[in-house]
């Protein structure tokens, strides 16, 4: 019986020993990002490749003004290479091995600050130039990407039919800038009808011969990272069309107002004009507008895919098989049915113009 409790109790001291060494002895590391400016950089190679040695000081944080060395290897073709400079600010993550610093690493370029100023720089220049209409535009263009994060972002992620969420969105967005914009009048109205028509019809192209083509809106190495990352299931098919239709609304707002100004102010001029007339008219206008404003969004498009060309090139594949290829296949759509909503949009902003013009 002696044996059996001294065995007991020596084996209890040694659990409770090793859950006393784990609990005090095991090392508790974390990882925390802060921005840095960078103060001095040397640049060595070593086994043909380049290495950077930094000495950067903390701007945030609890260890602010506090100043680091550590090395950098960037990789050729990766965002790692990266072009760095004194006085740069960077991202740096930081590794604490009980709340003390034990390694640090280049983890970003600090780009928001850059950003700021071309924002600033943009709004100033609606401000400017376009004067209580310019602070409108740039308030009625916050309410959209507002409209965007908080209304069809959160849709989308419950589970909501993202062409219906992108529609419903559209509508909001497009109503909030014509009353903005031009206020509640019969212009706005107008305009607001006509681009919410284009909007659907570009829509409902992009429904109708996505599914033709049988697309499934994962190519894309984004919803790639985004599946992989997320338990969350939503119709990928369904964000491809809504990305195409909130990627219309632009140019269609802009062909619709500029039909549509040109026939009020038509009428006010001549109130005579008869509405066969103002209708032929917005035609005309909208002809020589149709060509630059489809071109607009085919060459975003295209400007976009432009490292995709040069893979085609280099590898040599054939345009009749780049075409086939399910993400060409994709910006060809988005870059068709949005010129379609478009030009849909100059016989229906005319025709609406003309009828309620006085």
């Amino acid at each position: 019986m002696e044996k059996k409790s001294i065995i007991i109790l020596l084996m209890i001291m040694i659990i409770f020993g090793f859950n006393v060494y784990y609990s005090y002895g095991e090392e508790v590391r974390q990882y925390e990002k802060y921005k840095a400016v960078i103060t001095d950089i040397k640049e060595r190679i070593e086994n043909r490749s380049r290495i950077y040695t930094i000495e950067a000081r903390f701007i945030d944080g609890p260890y602010e003004n506090k100043t680091i060395d550590f090395n950098h290897l960037p990789i050729e073709g990766t965002s790692s290479d990266v072009s760095l400079r004194k006085e740069m600010t960077i991202i740096v993550s930081v590794q604490l091995l009980d709340d003390r610093i034990d390694s640090v690493s280049l983890y970003d370029v600090e780009r928001r600050g850059v950003l700021k100023v071309l924002a600033v720089i943009f709004i100033s220049l609606l401000i400017i130039f376009g004067g209580f209409k310019g602070i409108r535009a740039a308030v009625s263009l916050t309410l959209t990407l507002i409209l965007i994060l908080f209304c069809l972002v959160p849709l989308i992620l419950k589970g909501f039919n993202p062409l219906l969420a992108s529609i419903l969105t559209a509508s909001l967005a497009i109503l909030i800038n014509f009353i903005l914009i031009g206020g509640f009048s019969r212009k706005s109205f107008c305009a607001i009808i006509s681009t919410i028509g284009g909007t659907v019809i570009a829509g409902l192209f992009a429904y109708h011969f996505g599914n033709l083509m049988a697309l499934t809106g994962v190519s894309e190495d984004t919803i790639q990272t985004f599946i992989s990352y997320s338990n969350i299931k939503i119709d990928y098919r369904g964000l491809l069309f809504s990305g195409i239709i909130i990627g219309a609304i632009g140019a269609i707002m802009d062909v619709s107002m500029s039909i549509i100004s040109f026939i009020f102010e038509m009428k006010d001029k001549y109130p005579t004009t008869t509405p066969q007339s103002l209708f032929k008219s917005g035609l005309n206008v909208g002809k020589d507008m149709m060509a630059t404003m489809a071109n607009t969004l085919i060459l975003a498009y295209a400007g976009a895919s432009l490292p995709i060309f040069l893979l085609f090139t280099t590898m040599e594949v054939s345009f009749i098989d780049a075409i086939n290829l399910e993400f060409i296949s994709e910006e060809i759509l988005r870059s068709l049915c949005g010129s379609i909503g478009l030009i849909s949009t100059i016989p229906l902003s005319s025709f609406i113009a003309s009828i309620k013009a006085r």
